[in-house]
């Protein structure tokens, strides 16, 4: 689900566990198709298509939050980047380099400034102005999954959405351990212990193609450029707030080590990137 796929370890006596997933499952349909901007019947969709104020109280909470990071980041993290990632075509099975005019004039449309957030509802200050929450909602779906699980009576959970993992509690006596995956071979590069905290990954290797210049094109689009960024293949996020974990991931991934210094500055956040050199840079709390 959330195209992607979803895995969910429970600890604790069989028939409450299974009860606990399946309403976590359940749970996680109900967001994927309310965050799919793509879906006719999602109030995103009537938001970019016929300009329809945001009231649902879950997609105005996960846009504040991502409106956040993005002022946090100076808009390195941008949910209003959907244009770009459309013209790119990454919303078809047929992306392809679009030209650099095409791009000028689509960077127009972008802009988290161009939000309007009030207290129960998002509005937008130009009608063109479409977005995309994909870059945060597994973050939003995570934390979800994780409370009905403790609804339920689980406490102690490993929670995955295609590599962005939620760790509730620990694994008995010990934390969970969350591998980092190689972004260019098999196997990880390293293995993190967690416990009440989010692992999340942004990377080339899952929606990408090779342009007719040989080059590796991902689906993650810099907001001030237009174009997919260079340098690091995937940056991996640790933190406890797995909603913004997500956006934080994309910083890392678009900005590189220059942006390490800003997590620094904002606490709470540890990365570990891999570059295009396959050099692993880690911030210097990251977990051992």
């Amino acid at each position: 689900m959330m195209d992607t796929y979803v895995t969910i370890q429970a600890l604790g006596r069989a028939p409450v566990a299974d009860r606990a997933i399946e309403a976590a499952f359940a749970r996680l349909e109900e967001i994927g198709r309310k965050f799919n901007h793509l879906d006719t019947t999602s109030p995103l969709y009537a938001f970019n298509t016929r300009n329809e104020p945001l009231t649902d109280p879950e997609l105005v909470k996960v846009v504040r939050a991502a409106v956040g990071v993005s002022e946090a980041s100076g808009g390195a993290f941008d949910v209003t980047v959907e244009p770009l990632v459309r013209l790119w075509g990454f919303y078809s099975d047929k992306p392809a380099v679009p030209s650099p005019r095409a791009i000028d004039s689509c960077l127009k449309l972008v802009g988290y400034k161009n939000l309007v957030l009030e207290p129960d509802r998002v509005t937008k200050r130009r009608p063109d102005v479409t977005i995309d929450l994909g870059g945060i909602a597994k973050g939003y779906a995570l934390d979800e999954a994780a409370r009905v699980l403790r609804a339920r009576g689980v406490e102690n959970a490993l929670i995955d959405l295609g590599g962005d993992v939620l760790a509730p509690g620990r694994k008995g006596n010990r934390d969970w351990k969350v591998g980092v995956r190689n972004p260019r071979s098999a196997g990880v590069v390293g293995v993190v212990a967690v416990s009440n905290m989010a692992v999340v990954t942004s990377g080339d290797y899952e929606r990408f193609f090779f342009g007719p210049d040989s080059v590796r094109y991902c689906h993650i689009i810099d907001p001030a450029t237009g174009w997919p960024p260079r340098g690091v293949t995937s940056a991996t996020v640790v933190m406890r707030d797995p909603l913004t974990a997500q956006g934080w991931s994309k910083v890392l991934f678009i900005r590189g080590k220059d942006a390490l210094p800003l997590i620094r500055r904002t606490g709470g956040i540890e990365a570990l990137l891999v570059t295009d050199r396959q050099e692993v840079i880690r911030s210097a709390g990251w977990p051992e």
